[in-house]
């Protein structure tokens, strides 16, 4: 008696380098469209038509639109944002210097990429559902623990005051960040500031060197230009 033929394994084979590609292809085409519009603007057609595949495809790869999206998000700030920095100083000591970098990044790339925190305000703070949830669970507990890691040694090793509740201080470091970039044209309108390139550096320093001295020890801080714009 013979056996019958295993039915596992049939169709065709998966292609590593093919779906990376599509991958990819999904995420730029999906980038180049938030540059222009709106999250709820954006249709998964369109998506798949900048990408030139099926739009099968966003599901398989990503669960959907919403997953499909939080991963654009989380690839700029990988790359540009103050996660970029644990790649680039892997090694080094954590610093005063790095916690300033880490804002100076984001900051940045707030200015380069405005759709980022616009689409914080409008699909993840104002609303509930997948989007807020994916935000939470793949971008907010990867980058979160790692900022507190951070502002512990550095409370431990003496750089920041001991009475500073590190729990609070990563609340603190992105409400100095975001903001400017929530309040938006209102901020132009009450107080005749706009942020773009044209101040980016002026802003950097002033942001940085508000958080770094109330959050630095006196004796770190005095004499010492802590937020310089490099």
């Amino acid at each position: 008696m013979t056996d019958k033929p295993s039915t596992r394994g049939r169709g065709r084979p998966k292609d590593p380098e093919r779906e990376s590609l599509v991958r990819e292809a999904l995420m730029q085409s999906a980038y180049a469209l938030l540059r222009d519009k709106a999250f709820r603007d954006i249709s998964i057609r369109e998506i798949a038509l900048g990408a030139g595949v099926n739009s099968a495809m966003i599901s398989y790869h990503f669960g959907g639109k919403e997953g499909l999206i939080i991963e654009v998000v989380r690839n700029q700030i990988m790359r540009y944002g103050p996660a970029s920095i644990s790649a680039e100083l892997d090694g080094m000591e954590p610093s005063l210097e790095l916690l300033k970098e880490a804002m100076s990044r984001m900051i940045r790339l707030y200015i380069k990429e405005p759709w980022i925190p616009r689409l914080i305000v409008d699909e993840v703070a104002s609303k509930s559902g997948r989007m807020r949830e994916l935000f939470a669970d793949r971008l907010a507990s990867q980058l979160v623990p790692k900022l507190r890691g951070l502002l512990g040694f550095l409370q431990s090793s003496g750089q920041l005051r001991e009475d500073l509740d590190i729990n609070l201080m990563p609340i603190s470091f992105v409400s100095l960040v975001a903001f400017p970039f929530i309040a938006g044209d209102p901020l132009k309108e009450g107080f005749g500031f706009a942020l773009g390139e044209e101040n980016r550096e002026k802003w950097i320093n002033h942001t940085v060197q508000l958080l770094l001295r109330g959050v630095s020890n006196k004796s770190m801080t005095e004499g010492e230009d802590v937020g310089n714009g490099n």
